[in-house]
């Protein structure tokens, strides 16, 4: 198609769904295509980031799917090329819980939950299981009331409740069910015991939840990313502009006319520069309070009320070089315990051992949950890092003298939170929003969804099919109108 003839897009942000719609859109050969992302690099919670030799994640990512569209698209991206190998590794997940001293394999494993809670206890969560068979809770509001009904109260309290209060800074029965619904949906005690005894009798029926096979990328999550913006861009359709932070959106009659975009440092000390950015069709990832309170004008005064009501929890993760390796098998630790502020740490090695340069050292990542407004986000990189070590040290996995070295990674909004009104919110938001007729919202922050990478990427396949749809009936609609004119 004649280049003059395409039409224009404007992608909002370059994580996993603005990055699959921008390559989906040059792969139609229909759209000319500018994605703004503010950051220095794509991939957003999903990217790599270098550290002296040693490469880390934003947490660890594993890429596990239901879906054979996301599949097959992830390796057809990671195809061999010039280098030798297969670039995608397929592994078996381990993973544990830390809890008062003990670590419990994730799926449970009944002798090693013995041994860990003792006999009685086990009772104790065995007759609260069979109580809340006999009296569950009717009207189920909450994720304590979600998960209670699924497990019984005593293992809600040992193996969700201090995890997931530190993930979301707020108490469980303030959280929405729909979160618990979402991230541990068709799963329950008896299902947990029966796959923990004979899970591996039935493999290909495991619940996602509970699935010990992932792939990863062979030099970290981001490489998949990194790949897919060269594929953009060698489209010569396609161009990424990074540090770039959209701060207007223009809009007339239900249609954006056009964003404005300054550089991400400026938007923050106020020195503006802005650029404006015209399209026929605009795809968006950025958070959706952000987008309502960039519009111009402002909708009415309900919306930006709801708008307002979204919150967000960040992420901090403190990034170490440890001179031991074989530190532990985990890909993944969660830290159900009170003791320490950590909730989670990733062994990186244990996803690929290409990412850290020596083999004797390992890339430990240690995520912490936080709000931006509190003083725990202000603390500086130092103190962080002594904050790290210290808790390491705590729970046994490293002596504070085998850290080298450390930096620190911060996401702002990491996760949209589901607090007890946020759907009444979002009600507000999209029925305004989606009166727009050529705004598509996409991704985690774009649907205010805590979903996982192949679920924003196939809401970035859904967005796109409906902007083709709509060129296709725009296209037939016209052709129709000429045949009539020419009949008449």
């Amino acid at each position: 198609m004649d280049k003059s003839l395409k039409k224009e897009a404007v992608v909002i942000g370059a994580g996993p769904a603005g990055l699959t719609a921008a390559l989906e859109l040059v792969k139609s050969d229909k759209f000319e295509v500018k994605i703004l992302e503010k950051d220095f690099v794509v991939g957003g919670i999903s990217k790599t980031t270098e550290y002296n030799g040693c490469k880390f994640d934003i947490g660890p990512h594993h890429f596990i799917t239901d879906s054979k569209k996301v599949e097959d698209w992830w390796f057809d991206l990671m195809k061999p090329e010039q280098e030798n190998g297969n670039l995608f590794i397929n592994l078996c997940r381990f993973t544990r819980i830390y809890y008062k001293k003990h670590f419990f394999n994730y799926p449970l494993q009944p002798l090693n939950v013995l041994k860990g809670l003792s006999f009685f206890e086990c009772l104790y969560c065995v007759f609260s299981y069979i109580k809340i068979c006999l009296f569950p809770i009717k009207k189920v509001k909450t994720f304590q009331d979600w998960v209670t009904n699924k497990f019984g109260y005593r293992l809600f309290f040992i193996f969700f409740k201090t995890y997931t209060e530190k993930v979301w800074g707020i108490s469980c029965n303030k959280i929405s069910a729909d979160w618990a619904a979402q991230r541990i949906k068709g799963f329950s005690l008896s299902k947990a015991i029966f796959y923990a005894f004979f899970g591996r009798f039935f493999k290909k029926n495991t619940l996602r939840t509970l699935s010990d096979k992932f792939y990863y990328p062979l030099f970290g999550a981001g490489t998949l990313w990194n790949r897919v913006a060269f594929n953009i861009e060698s489209s010569k359709l396609g161009k990424i502009f990074l540090n770039k932070n959209v701060v207007g959106i223009t809009h007339n009659d239900f249609k954006i006319t056009s964003v404005f975009s300054c550089n991400a440092k400026d938007s923050i000390s106020g020195a503006k520069k802005l650029i404006e950015h015209r399209a026929d069709y605009f795809f968006s990832t950025m958070p959706i309070k952000d987008l309502i309170l960039s519009m111009d004008p402002l909708p009415k005064e309900n919306i930006i009320k709801a708008a307002k009501k979204l919150r967000y929890r960040g992420l901090i993760t403190v990034n170490f070089i440890i001179n031991k390796k074989n530190i532990c098998f985990d890909h993944w630790l969660y830290i159900h315990d009170k003791s320490v502020k950590m909730g989670r740490i990733g062994n990186m090695n244990n996803f690929s051992l290409k990412m850290v340069d020596n083999p004797n050292h390992t890339a430990l990542s240690l995520e912490y949950f936080t709000f931006v407004d509190s003083s725990f986000w202000k603390k500086t990189d130092d103190a962080l890092i002594r904050l790290g070590k210290r808790e390491i040290e705590k729970i046994g996995i490293v002596k504070k003298k085998d850290v080298i070295s450390g930096m620190i990674l911060r996401l702002q909004k990491a996760y949209p939170i589901y607090d007890k009104n946020y759907k009444k919110d979002l009600k507000i938001i999209f029925d305004y929003l989606n009166k727009f007729s050529n705004l598509q919202l996409m991704g985690r922050n774009g649907l205010h969804k805590y979903n996982n990478m192949d679920i924003a990427m196939l809401s970035a396949f859904k967005a796109v099919d409906i902007v083709l749809q709509s060129e296709k009936d725009e296209k037939l609609n016209k052709e129709t109108e000429k045949i009539v004119q020419m009949r008449v």
